[in-house]
């Protein structure tokens, strides 16, 4: 919990700064949802197996599903960096604010698997 609290503020200040400002076209919009709903599934999912498996410690699947839900988040911020050499503001915006939602959420999802699993 030491790492989970002050990364989630530092990731909800760097949301705000990136918010899209004008209004979302479809493929912002899409973009978005995409790079938002998977890892919010895959946390699901690993809390979900967490549940399933107990409170004695952090299960193999949990772990698995986490790891890949940080990969996630790690493509969103680097497709972001894509998009922003290539000169292409608005989607850049849109992906770095989503990658910092996808952030939070694993962030939780850390915080919850080790709280589940009684470390």
């Amino acid at each position: 919990m030491t790492v989970t609290i002050p990364l989630v503020i530092v990731m909800g200040v760097l949301a705000w700064v990136l918010r899209p400002r004008e209004k979302l076209t479809s493929s912002h919009r899409l973009a978005m949802l995409v790079i938002v709903i998977l890892p919010v599934l895959v946390a699901v999912a690993a809390v979900v197996v967490q549940l399933l498996h107990g409170n004695t410690e952090v299960s193999d699947t949990s772990n698995i599903l986490f790891i890949v839900g940080l990969c996630l988040a790690g493509v969103a911020v680097l497709a972001s960096a894509g998009f922003a050499i290539r000169q292409r503001a608005g989607i850049a915006r849109v992906t770095g604010f989503s990658a910092c939602i996808a952030i939070i959420v694993i962030a939780v999802e850390f915080g919850l698997l080790e709280w589940l699993g009684g470390v």
